[in-house]
């Protein structure tokens, strides 16, 4: 017995036609104006980390570091190069209302989006599903705790790890800035010191996608099977694409666009961007489960 493992332009053909569902639309403006709302409930408290960049001249001689003060601290990086500096101020008061402002908005957050992932599932599969069936997420305690510890590693999780990872290029970038005070006194040493830099740093970013694209399929797992225990759930989760991650990166890859644009608009764009690829991906999911079983049943 053989199969076919679809092309991946059949596949988002396909979440594109499936994703215009009625059901579909409705549950992800619901949970995208949602999370447009949050941003402005975080403005609106300041609970946002802010940064700004000042001219050298109001910094003098301030090396590059982290000073305190009474109500905060501020993180300095000087850009001697630019005649510039990165400053980031924060109060403890910021800090503490950005932590739980963002706190509480991501546990109502995670539920739902796990709600609206499990309607795709429903619509993938035929079914009929309804709108209000995402709440269940939010009113079952079992299914609440299981999507924010799901939601958790994926949201919270990767970006930490990523930002980890660019602590290398910014040490980098820290020699590079710090070397030269205009551009007659760059070497060509220092051009290939920021040439590293500027690798490592897309290579934190592209290790940052790669562990996201790792755990995802646990989103959908338990979006497929709420019942499952959150053990269980991580052991299919990460099972059901042993043999096809890298292929799945790639496929992720090619959506890449989509995940900037809605970063760039706010997730205004996830109307758009979170149905089609998580259809997609939802597809190819399914897809590789159907060639394993295929390939598990071919005779010798």
């Amino acid at each position: 017995m053989t199969y076919q493992f679809p092309h991946r332009r059949e596949l988002k053909f396909q979440a594109k036609r499936m994703m215009v569902h009625p059901v579909s639309m409705r549950a992800t403006l619901f949970v995208v104006c949602l999370m447009m709302a949050v941003f402005g409930i975080k403005y609106l408290l300041n609970a946002n980390l802010t940064y700004a960049l000042v001219d050298l001249n109001q910094y003098k001689d301030t090396a590059t570091g982290v000073y305190f003060n009474d109500n905060g601290f501020s993180v300095i990086f000087r850009m001697d190069l630019t005649q510039m500096v990165l400053a980031i101020p924060l109060t403890y008061t910021q800090i503490a209302s950005f932590l739980i402002v963002s706190s509480l908005c991501f546990l109502f957050l995670a539920p739902l989006r796990m709600g609206a992932m499990e309607i795709y599932w429903s619509i993938l599969r035929g079914d009929q599903p309804v709108v209000f069936q995402i709440f269940r997420w939010l009113s079952q305690s079992r299914r609440l705790a299981k999507a924010v510890v799901v939601e958790f590693i994926l949201q919270v999780g990767v970006r930490l790890a990523g930002i980890l990872c660019t602590v290398p290029s910014l040490y980098l970038y820290y020699l590079f800035y710090t070397s030269a005070t205009s551009m007659a006194q760059v070497t060509s040493q220092m051009a290939m010191l920021q040439s590293l830099a500027s690798l490592l740093a897309i290579a934190a970013g592209v290790f940052a996608f790669w562990l996201h694209c790792l755990f995802l399929p646990v989103r959908y797992c338990l979006a497929a099977h709420p019942e499952y225990t959150l053990g269980e759930t991580f052991r299919r989760g990460l099972r059901s694409m042993k043999g096809y991650r890298s292929r799945f990166f790639w496929f992720r890859m090619t959506m890449a666009p989509w995940f900037f644009l809605s970063q760039l608009s706010y997730n205004a764009l996830d109307l758009f961007a979170m149905p089609y690829t998580s259809m997609a991906s939802m597809l190819y999911v399914q897809e590789a489960a159907r060639e394993r079983q295929a390939l598990t049943q071919s005779p010798e």
